[in-house]
């Protein structure tokens, strides 16, 4: 968020997105994001596709190729994708040489205009004029980037070819699929992807035999990806002409263009701070001084025109461009003030301007949460605040006592339960060896092992304190915790409980000897009575016999 110059990175649900409508396509997301979360859209399936079938496939390769392969020359690249399949491959640099004469015809007319012509070879550049500065596209230079260019002399001197243009600009695959372009350039591949392709293939350019130049790279302007490249094959005469790479320089310009007008005649724009040289799509292994190094020598051995070269087909290197703004609604005072108050920020001195969250100040900040391009809790000393007033809410009402050592065993923390337990103030113990209001042979042991004391039963006789304490170091060892639980009433209630347990068994133990009693002495009467019974019925059964036989 905060690299990207036009704030395109929309974050939802806490996640990063990139709002294709505000979107410039200038890659600096994909070269900074550290996670390298981005991924390009490539059209190397389709070109495969392509060259499967039978139309011929020619390659326009950017002129930044000179210093995309170390160790392989450009003949020995070509041979590469010779072998992928394309039938010729042709250099982008003569589409910059029709270009910088049509600049040429401009500049030999004179100045015509309140602010400078801009030049349009960077299609980032011109999204970004046309969608945030549409004001000022009467200023675009109505002429065709070199890719276009090319690609209208491929086409009209190899009728029928389709055309894959390969460089390091990620915006060109945006500008191959405006309508104004249907049917010249066929698909876009970075020179990242033609690598790993190469790599899929096991074709090492290194290692092959150079092959020739297509016929038509004859008049070359191989420096045109550079930082004023365009302006070395001008000859402005007494008209000022003005260079502007980055979009920070870039935007600079086009911010006095639209305060107090600028008297030059011309202004070569790049979005990339070194050209199309530092490009999203450009292999990083050497420096970008040694990359013009190698583009500055590849320009060198260059031979110059011959009267051999083929007459050029008559081609237009015309261009139009047309507004097309950035929707935004504007926002009230108090919608911006009502935004920053759910922040914290109720007065100006607390508008931080970190730019923590990405933007800048926090009104550009408010405005992207209205927009719904930015949400609230991307405010880092909002959070931080929050998180400080949470953490010290659970600190400060904890039923337990917390207590915080450093390495040294000297109190950094102690909560109000912790002053109820030890009957000692938080002012007058912070600061003190922790060994002054309690043991401390646990602390230490925790600090030079590392390991955690859990669930430990400490009685302070003299505070009629019982406890269980956990205590354990923090992450970087730095500090240690203690969790504390008072469980004095806890243990008194259990000893209460046991007192009553053993009462309970020591009745119910009473009863049941009183009722062994009682029933022994029941079962005594009842046998009494039982024998007795059993003699009067043997009695009874003795007269009853008797009487039988006296009859």
């Amino acid at each position: 968020m905060r690299l990207c110059p036009v704030k395109a990175i929309q974050v939802k649900d806490s996640q990063a997105v990139v709002n294709a409508e505000r979107c410039i396509a200038c890659g600096t997301c994909l070269l900074v994001c550290p996670q390298e979360a981005k991924e390009i859209i490539s059209d190397r399936l389709a070109v495969k596709n392509m060259l499967k079938a039978k139309s011929p496939v020619y390659a326009s390769i950017a002129p930044a190729l000179a210093a995309s392969w170390p160790g392989a020359s450009l003949g020995q690249v070509i041979t590469a994708l010779k072998r992928l399949g394309f039938a010729h491959v042709s250099q982008t640099s003569l589409g910059a040489a029709l270009v910088s004469k049509a600049y040429q015809k401009i500049l030999d007319r004179g100045r015509l205009q309140s602010n400078p012509l801009l030049t349009t070879a960077c299609p980032a550049f011109v999204k970004l004029v046309e969608g945030y500065y549409p004001d000022l596209v009467p200023f675009l230079a109505p002429v065709a980037s070199p890719m276009i260019a090319h690609a209208r002399l491929l086409k009209a001197y190899y009728p029928g070819c389709q055309i894959v243009f390969i460089g390091p600009c990620l915006a060109k695959k945006e500008e191959a699929a405006r309508p104004e372009h249907a049917g010249l350039v066929d698909a876009v591949l970075l020179y990242s992807e033609v690598a790993e392709w190469l790599e899929e293939e096991g074709l090492n350019p290194s290692q092959l035999a150079a092959s020739t130049w297509c016929e038509l790279d004859r008049e070359l302007a191989a420096l045109y990806p550079t930082a004023g490249g365009l302006l070395r094959y001008l000859e402005p005469g007494e008209q000022l002409v003005l260079g502007a790479n980055g979009l920070e320089q870039v935007m600079d310009i086009l911010h006095g263009m639209r305060k107090e007008g600028l008297r030059a005649s011309l202004v070569e724009c790049n979005a990339c701070v070194g050209g199309c040289l530092d490009g999203p799509g450009m292999p990083r292994q050497e420096s970008l001084a040694k990359r013009k190094e190698r583009l500055a020598n590849f320009q060198m051995s260059l031979p110059a025109p011959g009267s051999a070269a083929p007459t050029f087909p008559q081609v237009s290197t015309a261009a139009d461009f047309r507004p097309v703004p950035i929707q935004t609604v504007p926002h009230t005072e108090a919608e911006i003030l009502e935004v920053l108050k759910q922040i914290g920020k109720t007065s100006p001195e607390a508008e931080l301007n970190c730019g923590a969250c990405g933007y800048p100040t926090c009104r550009e900040k408010a405005a992207a949460v209205l927009d719904g391009m930015a949400e609230l809790d991307m405010c880092m000393p909002y959070m931080r605040s929050r998180a400080e007033s949470l953490a010290n809410l659970i600190t400060q009402s904890a039923p337990s006592a917390i207590i915080v050592v450093d390495k040294d065993l000297i109190i950094q923390e102690f909560n109000p339960a912790a002053e109820r337990m030890f009957v000692r103030k938080a002012a007058s113990v912070i600061g003190l060896p922790v060994g002054r209001i309690m043991p401390d042979e646990d602390f230490r042991k925790v600090r030079d092992s590392g390991e955690w004391v859990v669930g430990k039963r400490v009685v302070y006789p003299k505070l009629g304190l019982v406890t269980l304490q956990n205590i354990n170091p923090t992450q970087s060892q730095d500090l240690i915790m203690a969790f504390i639980a008072d469980i004095t009433k806890m243990e008194k209630q259990e000893r209460e409980l046991s007192t009553v347990r053993a009462e309970t068994l020591e009745k119910a133990q009473e009863v049941i000897d009183k009722q062994m009693r009682v029933a022994q002495e029941i079962a005594g009467l009842l046998g009494e009575v039982t024998a007795d019974s059993k003699m009067l019925l043997l009695r009874l059964m003795k007269l009853v016999q008797g009487d039988d036989d006296g009859r």
